[in-house]
């Protein structure tokens, strides 16, 4: 009966011949007094008293025996298969005369999955942006398969599926990737590829590499990458458009029938602020997919150089890369200082007059040693403080052997509790999730991309070891963990200092992120994207002031969650309580109007979050209030791109699928293939054996059933006039 096997009881009291002879002379007592009565009762009243006695004492003597009831069940069950389908706009693609969505329909109808239905428990998830049991509920503008895959884990962390059933073109274009989100699973994944990749001719924008920040009537170079497919002998032609004039443009012969291929714009911005440039192929016959033609890029315009001191005790190739980068651009104007005895005709001090050390935007402290800047500190201080200063310090070997220095370790934003020397073995950076969108992290433009970009650039061979974060500092990347005993070590983070900020690096080399890709033919991209990106952040004034808002970026995506960060400091750096705050959006169209409110994350920082802003360019106003009074007001420009993310690119992505079935032990197929995927899937019933306790004592419905029973047993007698 229900499967229940090697049934048992065992009795935890310490006591039990005393509990089961207790059972015994209580029974038989109750045997006794209701053989008679005095008064004579009925037959069955007499029945019922003992019924209620004996009810009472088995609950007290179960209580003192404390049994344990053991059981072993053993039954079969349906195999739980969990089915994801790719809801996403990709799905729409027509690839010889047919959708995605369509074949996938045809094959959810075969005679074969009606079977596989039928004999197991399938339940059927869609994915799109988001994971849903819905199709309606599934976003269709992005793709995100490693976040549906991580979120189906925790739906089923109970009742883990026996088999996956993946069927989707691969291409995932958001959130988490695929194989990231595999790393101890037990179930199999059977991916099904609904592509073909076999379409019309079509040409896109792949990439745009281009710097953020640059400055009025210097040249700067944006990078465009174009994708094809069926485009032999085209030549499309890219445009750069600013103010909706044309100010550069160049052509790309295209010579195979798909691939990539790189062009270089160069253009010259005419005046400082900020500048939201779109880049364009014009529309060439037969295309399949236009909405992928145009893309617009944000471009913060300044009107100075940056000064920049460059302070090292011993040059090497860090420095030289440094100073090459630096040097070739004509952002900045590099003053190389090197302090220690070798240093030639390149020796110098650090400044020691305050004016000296002002007049520099930026100071770049190469492996300093703290002990010698000692005389230095109150210009530090100053400079960072006063002045609104940027300040990066790279750490290294000197400074490791040097141990902690007090008035130091105050500026940086992580250091060492004792003195430990600098390790060299190999490792990746990780950079920390919610700092994946800061300039100095920002390798790439989405947080998958940004993650894979950290773990496939050369890999570190040094470590200065800090093992204390300062409660003011922020961390930015981590060593990976692999090796340093699973603890999260800060190899790159920040700290301010009212107008000032200072960076630390605790990571070396960076310079290999240029020079191998070199030698491998390739550029030195990811390298130029970090220096950009952390230098730029360091020097632009705009991000100093301690009430602020913010978009998260200048331009979105159809689709995309339109994000502002809203920071509220007072001058000390201390959250403000109590403070309110509101976004607007406001478009071309007067009734183009939205509105969120600025919630808070944590202490002093606040988010504002728009769903489904509709294309266009909008002016933007973010107010933050306290009682009734107004602390701050920002505005801006942003820009809703009118392609989202499945637009972009919507070629299939088979490596992925078959990443995902290889990590977790199934199979990958094609969509000609749906019969042998359904046959990978083992429809036979699965044994299972369960194995339980109850404990019956210690329970509260024990002591129940012992009052209600004595209680009963009393209104009775007292009624029958037996007491």
């Amino acid at each position: 009966m229900l499967g229940l096997k090697d049934l048992s009881i065992h009795f935890l009291s310490g006591t039990p011949v005393l509990d089961w002879l207790a059972l015994i002379a209580l029974i038989a007592l109750s045997v006794y007094l209701y053989r008679r009565t005095n008064p004579p009762v009925s037959a069955w009243l007499r029945v019922t008293l003992f019924a209620l006695r004996t009810i009472a004492v088995l609950a007290l003597i179960l209580a003192l025996l404390e049994p344990v009831v053991s059981y072993n069940r053993e039954f079969d069950r349906e195999r739980r298969v969990s089915m994801l389908v790719d809801a996403s706009s990709s799905m729409d693609r027509v690839e010889n005369g047919r959708s995605r969505a369509d074949r996938l329909d045809s094959l959810l109808s075969s005679p074969q999955f009606q079977q596989v239905r039928d004999a197991t428990d399938l339940k059927t998830y869609y994915f799109g942006d988001s994971l849903s049991e819905s199709v309606d509920q599934a976003g269709r503008d992005r793709t995100a398969l490693g976040d549906a895959v991580s979120e189906l884990d925790q739906r089923e962390m109970a009742e883990p599926a026996d088999y996956r059933l993946i069927l989707s073109d691969g291409r995932s274009n958001s959130g988490r990737a695929p194989d990231e989100v595999l790393h101890g699973t037990t179930t199999p994944i059977i991916s099904v590829n609904m592509a073909t990749d076999l379409g019309n001719f079509d040409v896109g924008l792949a990439d745009v590499q281009y710097n953020a920040v640059v400055f009025a009537g210097q040249p700067t170079e944006i990078g465009v990458k174009l994708n094809w497919h069926n485009a032999a002998g085209k030549t499309p032609r890219v445009e750069l458009i600013d103010k909706g004039k044309v100010v550069a443009d160049g052509r790309l012969p295209i010579n195979q029938d798909a691939g990539y291929g790189d062009l270089t714009l160069r253009f010259v911005p005419d005046a400082p602020g900020q500048k939201l440039l779109q880049i364009r192929i014009p529309t060439l016959d037969g295309e399949e997919n236009t909405t992928n033609n145009r893309r617009t890029i944000a471009l913060k315009v300044l009107k100075s150089r940056i000064a920049t001191l460059l302070v090292t005790a011993r040059p090497d190739y860090e420095v030289g890369f440094l100073k090459r980068f630096l040097g070739k651009s004509d952002k900045y104007d590099v003053n190389l200082v090197v302090t220690g005895s070798k240093a030639g005709n390149l020796a110098g001090r650090f400044p020691d007059r305050q004016t000296e050390l002002n007049r520099y935007d930026l100071v770049i402290l190469y492996d300093p040693d703290p002990q010698e800047l000692a005389s230095r500190k109150d210009l530090l201080n100053s400079y960072l403080s006063e002045k609104g200063g940027a300040v990066w310090v790279m750490m290294g070997e000197e400074f490791a052997s040097r141990g902690p220095v007090g008035w130091f370790d105050k500026l940086l934003p992580f250091y060492q509790s004792r003195r430990i020397p600098v390790e060299y073995r190999e490792f990746h950076g990780e950079p920390a999730e919610n700092e994946l969108f800061h300039p100095a992290v920002r390798l790439a433009d989405d947080r998958a991309s940004i993650r894979d970009a950290w773990a496939s650039v050369p890999p570190f061979k040094m470590l200065v070891r800090c093992d204390t974060v300062d409660p003011n500092g922020v961390v930015l990347a981590y060593a990976g963990a692999l090796g340093f005993d699973q603890v999260k070590l800060p190899i790159l983070g920040y700290k301010r200092f009212g107008p000032g900020k200072l960076i630390a690096s605790a990571a070396a080399p960076f310079w290999y992120w240029g020079f191998v890709n070199l030698g491998f033919g390739e550029d030195d991209t990811r390298y130029g994207k970090f220096l950009e990106g952390a230098i730029s952040w360091l020097t632009v004034s705009e991000d100093f002031d301690p009430l602020r808002i913010a978009p998260v970026k200048d331009v979105f995506n159809r689709g995309e969650v339109v994000s502002f960060d809203g920071v509220a400091f007072d001058q000390g750096f201390r959250p403000i309580p109590g403070v309110t705050g509101t976004v607007q959006l406001t478009g071309e169209k007067a009734t183009d109007r939205f509105e969120a409110d600025l919630i808070e994350q944590e202490s002093g920082r606040y988010r504002a979050e728009l769903a489904q802003i509709p294309p266009g360019k909008y002016s933007w106003k973010g107010r933050l209030e306290k009682d009734g009074r107004l602390l701050k007001e920002n505005s801006g420009m942003i820009q809703v791109e009118e392609f989202s993310l499945e637009e972009f690119d919507q070629s299939g992505d088979p490596a992925t699928l078959m990443a995902l079935s290889r990590l977790s032990g199934g199979s990958y197929f094609t969509f000609d293939r749906f019969s042998d995927a359904l046959e990978a899937i083992d429809t036979s019933p699965v044994s299972e054996s369960v194995s339980g306790e109850v404990t019956v004592w210690g329970k509260f419905w024990l002591l129940i059933v012992f009052i209600v029973a004595l209680a009963v047993e009393w209104i009775i007698r007292k009624a029958g006039n037996l007491l």
